[in-house]
């Protein structure tokens, strides 16, 4: 019945499309709306008043009589420049010559008449007052020559712009370079997740579903406008709880224009990064060089247009890169030098109480020769020594090299716009976008850690397409349709790809003699290069990527009297199919802890304790990721809205709306592509197996209303108040059913407690090096579909999704003052909240709910045994935002343009763990107090409080057309010279204090204790501790240590980017630009928070930059255009 009726739908949706499936006119996301009210001299209203709009670049015109009120409203128009006329007899025609209608706008223009004949023309020079009279939204709208002309540091990327709206953070990258090969970013709005925001290009749904980034980034010189809407949208708009995000794409105009252009990044004046040491790792030379063209114009005048674009990068970096490597002392098993006792886990009891220090020759701290791993040897045979010179033993970061990144990227666009009629308007495009990666590994063949990211090759494809039709069936009713498809697909293999690396070092039953589990295995010492491999590669190589996504949109306008009626429809089709196996590994992982060689109550060190531990081959957890089959997902998305908007008054406009959104659960490709863990009857649940439905049987939500509300008042006409509230929806996860077991072959086999070394359950025998992998649990998928957990599979990790899960949404608020200034100024204050209503984090059902209890490292599942982590997804939490934000910004004119975005706010919410996962996660990262959960409240990592963003444009007053020198020789050589700034100050982020793993609470993670007031020095590299270490002490085996989870701040952001134009011109239609950019002028280092692990020699100490690398380093570019 379900499908039928969705059947249904979509053919309802279709059958419209087709229908009308000849114009460009959008929906006004992607257009916009020209009001005003016609009064006399005296202030009366003039109704059945001829209002005509032309757009200038392309002739297209449009005209309406006023109501019975005077007004009139020019619904769903393309953005452009217009001209606004009015006549009626017994008064002058009156002109306004240039009016700029932005995309998702809505621009008054009130227009006076003046008596007399309508032969005579009142031309109307003054400009529009920049001001927002009609809506309630809170946002900003970034313009062709703001995307263009302003220095962009991320690659050329327009959404390193995103940060001048005020309520958002940094832009920041997300994922490896092979997983997000474009350089997508992210940023958190309004202190919602990075991943509830809803990404569009040109209206069509631009959304990548597992990494949640931007599907197609068109290049700058191709973008018209980015529009960035954050709170109380219109009800058209939703799908997030942080911003809407809609880029519109260049036009043809009846004006043949274009250019041509390439930038070039010199490497060799480039700063140093701040930790590099020139005399370790010498600057090498790179390449980051860009070119392309552009142009557009008419194919047949007033009718139709063209416009295409063309782009080449090419990056070849020499990065620099930190790491932390054993000692040589260490590796010959000699720790006495150092004050960290290391214990032999062959003695004592099995909770790791009773063991024995190593000694050998009567010399503490120090491992028999004997007793070292031929198969440690050989691997760290693989791995440099340090080469930092004074270097401590226990150092961080004691390691520098540079690793070789080469992407090579082509893109292309390509757009038609075509007016059939004057009722009729069609447009359509094709991009194109395609990278090719390679990432040499830090330790050659070996691997070795890579800041977070990947090390091997890969490649990027993409495109996206999408066609619209507009039509008017009358001047107050209007419909629209649209519909897109992109696909993505992706591609990454480690380098080793294809070798028996893990076989040849002594490792049995590593490399199974098929291209997925070949290479070196991943070892892994915890809290030890952030997590990442010592030698081989990152657990989610390789991987095939393919992902499709659909979307049809149709939606009308009826303007009646004051009101303005719209409603509409959106359906998305996602198609994401994923060959990776990213929770262990498919070469085999081992992973050493602190405590293996550690006893209760002693003092361990994450430099001196994992590497003891991994010379005597004692791995506290091993695990294998076997590949079987593709995770495929497969889902549809419906939403429809209703919206008025209502001007009451001239004054006053009032917006209500209503939106239904509607996510059905996903499905998998076919019968056995999903799984999930039914803690209830201990077994494994496999969709469209026996009576098992495909979707697991999560419930379906059928009440995911979001109603809105607005209102915009004109206290004066330089003075506008507005007001608005939102609930918007953010969609399911459609990533998490299909990791667990046997879906994925998830074998892990741990120790019985932390300090205990890794083994199989049943069997009891050791799990090591030099024993290899155990054979696969390879599982049996019987008729009935519930697979039991018993025997090895009770070592296993598992989730639980939660089939009465939610969508999450948000309650926003916001009250703006906007007021009109002298100098072309508009200041604008608002107040802007939201309340985070059943936001997904993941609780582990398998932790203690009390410290202090069961047996030390892991408390056994009840009834069942598991000695795993149990991951439950979803459990709704909240969250809350309060904020001031401000914008003083100067519209562009007289060669001046400036931004200014300012916002303090306050973020609270629901922590969980997983180096920077946030209360949104979709994998991984549990929760870190379960037997005190509310411990887990307080400020998200993202959290600033002050964040300053300015831009500027300005136009020096120099030569032809400017005040000063306007001729002769002063303007040959003063001419022309402009320059570009974005000044960017913020506060830091919330430290997140661990305290290792001492605390005897299975399942949950200590923080130490806090014991007097916390002092914050500012104190930058090894000798110079952030905060006072000394006021911290290790907490108690049986209770949370004293020290908030989230609290006191980082370093703060100084960054200030610059450019230098000199524009020449050649002809009267032609000119020629050379440009200077320098990005991070002062060389101002952006760094990273202090460690805050306890364990760590390095605590409290700042040991690296932003991105791992040169974060904040100065670096300098130069370019050419040529522009006709």
């Amino acid at each position: 019945m379900r499908s039928t009726w969705w059947g249904v739908a979509i053919l309802l949706v279709t059958g419209l499309l087709l229908v009308f499936a000849s114009s460009r006119l959008q929906g006004q996301a992607v257009n916009a709306t020209l009001l005003g009210t016609v009064t006399d001299v005296s202030g009366a209203v003039v109704p059945g008043t001829k209002v005509e709009i032309r757009e200038v670049n392309t002739g297209s015109t449009r005209s309406i009589v006023t109501n019975e009120s005077g007004n009139y409203v020019f619904a769903e128009l393309p953005p452009g420049q217009y001209q606004v006329s009015v006549e009626k007899q017994g008064f002058k025609k009156e002109v306004h010559a240039a009016v700029d209608v932005l995309v998702n706008s809505t621009v008054r223009v009130d227009l006076k008449l003046q008596p007399g004949a309508l032969s005579e023309t009142v031309e109307v020079t003054a400009e529009v007052p920049n001001l927002q009279t009609d809506r309630a939204d809170t946002g900003r709208k970034i313009e062709t020559r703001q995307v263009e002309d302003l220095p962009l540091t991320m690659n050329r990327n327009f959404q390193g712009l995103l940060n001048l709206v005020p309520g958002t953070t940094r832009a920041h990258r997300e994922h490896s370079a092979f997983f997000n090969a474009q350089d997508s970013l992210r940023t958190e709005v309004n202190g919602q997740s990075g991943l509830a925001n809803n990404l569009q290009f040109e209206g069509v749904d631009d959304n990548e579903r597992t990494g949640l980034l931007q599907v197609y980034i068109p290049p700058i010189e191709a973008i018209q406008t980015v529009d960035v809407t954050t709170s109380s949208y219109d009800a058209e708009l939703g799908r997030a709880g942080g911003a809407v995000t809609n880029v519109i794409l260049k036009s043809g105009t009846n004006e043949f224009h274009g250019a041509a252009y390439e930038f070039n990044r010199i490497s060799a004046l480039a700063a140093l990064p701040f930790f590099q040491n020139p005399k370790v790792t010498p600057k090498k030379p790179s390449v980051y060089n860009y070119y392309g063209a552009n142009t557009g114009g008419p194919i047949w005048k007033n009718k139709t247009f063209f416009f295409g674009d063309f782009q080449r990068i090419n990056d070849h970096q020499s990065q620099f890169q930190q790491a932390t490597v054993p000692p040589l002392a260490f590796r010959n098993g000699d720790f006495s030098g150092t004050t960290t006792q290391i214990f032999d886990p062959t003695t004592g009891a099995p909770d790791g109480s009773g063991r024995s220090q190593f000694s050998f020759n009567g010399k503490p701290n120090v491992i028999d020769p004997a007793r070292i791993s031929p198969i440690a040897k050989a691997i760290l045979a693989k791995v440099p020594l340090p080469n930092v010179p004074g270097a401590a033993l226990t150092a961080t970061n004691n390691f520098q090299g540079t690793t070789k990144f080469i992407k090579d990227t082509t893109s292309f666009d390509v757009k038609i716009d075509h007016n059939a009629s004057q009722n009729d308007r069609l447009s359509g495009r094709f991009s194109f976008s395609n990278q090719d990666l390679i990432q040499t590994p830090i330790f050659g063949l070996a691997g070795g850690p890579s800041n977070g990211a990947f090390s091997g090759t890969g490649t990027q494809r993409i495109w996206d397409t999408a066609v619209s039709y507009n039509h008017i069936f009358s001047s107050t009713l209007i419909t629209e349709a649209r519909a897109g498809v992109n696909h993505y697909r992706n591609v990454a293999n480690n380098t080793d790809r294809g070798t028996n690396a893990s076989n040849d070092i002594g490792i049995p039953g590593a490399n199974l003699g098929d291209p997925n589990t070949s290479g070196l295995v991943c070892i892994s010492f915890t809290n030890y290069n952030n997590g990442d491999c010592l030698v081989g590669y990152s657990a989610s190589l390789p991987w095939v990527r393919g992902e499709t996504n659909i979307n049809f949109v149709n939606n009308w306008t009826k303007t009646r009297s004051n009101h303005t009626f719209k409603w509409g429809v959106d359906v998305r089709r996602v198609r994401d199919d994923l060959a990776q196996w990213q929770s262990q590994n498919p070469r085999g992982v081992f992973r050493f802890n602190n405590s293996v060689t550690a006893k209760p109550g002693s003092q361990t060190n994450t430099q001196v304790n994992t590497v003891a531990g991994f010379l005597v081959d004692g791995p506290n957890s091993v695990g294998r990721d076997v590949p079987i089959a593709a995770k495929t997902f497969r889902g549809t998305e419906l939403f429809t809205y209703v919206q008025d908007k209502w001007q009451v008054t001239q004054k006053l406009t009032l917006d209500v709306g209503l939106r239904w959104e509607f996510y059905p659960p996903f499905t998998p490709k076919g019968p056995g592509r999903f799984s999930n863990y039914d803690p209830t009857t201990n077994s494994l649940v496999i969709a469209g197996i026996g009576s098992n439905p495909l979707d697991l049987g999560r419930k379906t939500h059928y009440k995911d209303f979001a109603p809105r509300f607005g209102i915009a008042y004109r206290l004066t006409e330089k003075t506008v108040v507005r007001a608005g509230f939102a609930i918007s929806y953010s969609p399911y996860p459609d990533n998490d059913y299909a990791f667990d077991f046997p879906v994925l072959q998830n074998n892990v086999f741990s120790g019985l407690n932390d300090f205990s070394p890794a083994r199989q359950l049943i069997s009891g025998q050791l799990v090591s090096m030099s024993s290899g992998f155990p054979p696969p649990i390879l599982a049996t998928i019987p008729s009935n579909g519930i697979i039991p957990v018993t025997g090895n599979l009770l070592n296993q990790a598992y989730t639980v999704v939660n089939l009465n899960f939610r969508e999450p949404y948000a309650e926003s608020w916001n009250l703006a003052l906007q007021r009109s200034l002298p100098g072309k100024l508009v200041l604008e204050m608002a107040y802007v909240g939201n309340h985070g209503v059943a936001l997904p984090t993941v609780f582990n059902l398998n932790a203690a709910r009390a410290a202090g209890v069961g047996q030390r490292g892991r408390a056994l599942f009840p009834t069942t045994g598991i000695t795993g982590d149990v991951a439950l997804k979803h459990v709704g939490t909240s969250s809350n935002y309060h904020a001031l934000q401000m914008k003083f910004d100067r519209k562009i004119s007289g060669g001046f343009l400036m931004t200014t975005a300012y916002t303090y706010s306050k973020v609270l919410g629901f922590k969980t763990d997983g180096g920077g996962v946030t209360i949104n996660s979709t994998v991984g990262a549990l929760a870190f107090y379960i037997g005190d959960f509310r411990r887990n409240y307080g400020p998200l990592e993202y959290d600033r409080r002050h964040t300053f963003v300015q831009s500027l444009i300005y136009e020096l007053p120099f030569g032809k057309g400017k005040t000063l020198l306007a001729s002769g020789v002063g303007s040959k050589f003063l001419g022309g010279w402009q320059v570009s700034t974005i000044l960017t100050l913020m506060t830091g982020t919330p430290l997140i204090f661990d305290g290792g793993g001492a605390l005897n609470a299975p399942g949950n993670r200590q923080v130490p204790n806090l014991n007097g007031s916390f002092t914050i020095f500012h104190g930058i590299g090894k000798n110079q501790p952030w905060f006072d270490t000394t006021v911290f002490s290790k907490g108690p085996d049986n209770a949370l240590g004293t020290a908030p989870r989230l609290a006191f701040s980082g370093p703060g952001f100084v960054n200030l980017d610059a450019s230098l134009f000199r524009r020449f011109s050649i002809k009267e239609r032609a000119g020629l630009e050379f440009r200077a950019e320098a990005f991070s002028v002062t060389n101002t280092p952006q760094f990273s928070n202090p460690i805050t692990n306890i364990n760590s020699s390095s605590f409290g100490f700042v040991t690296s930059t932003r991105g791992g690398g040169g974060g904040g380093n100065r670096s300098i570019q130069f370019g050419a255009k040529i522009t006709f």
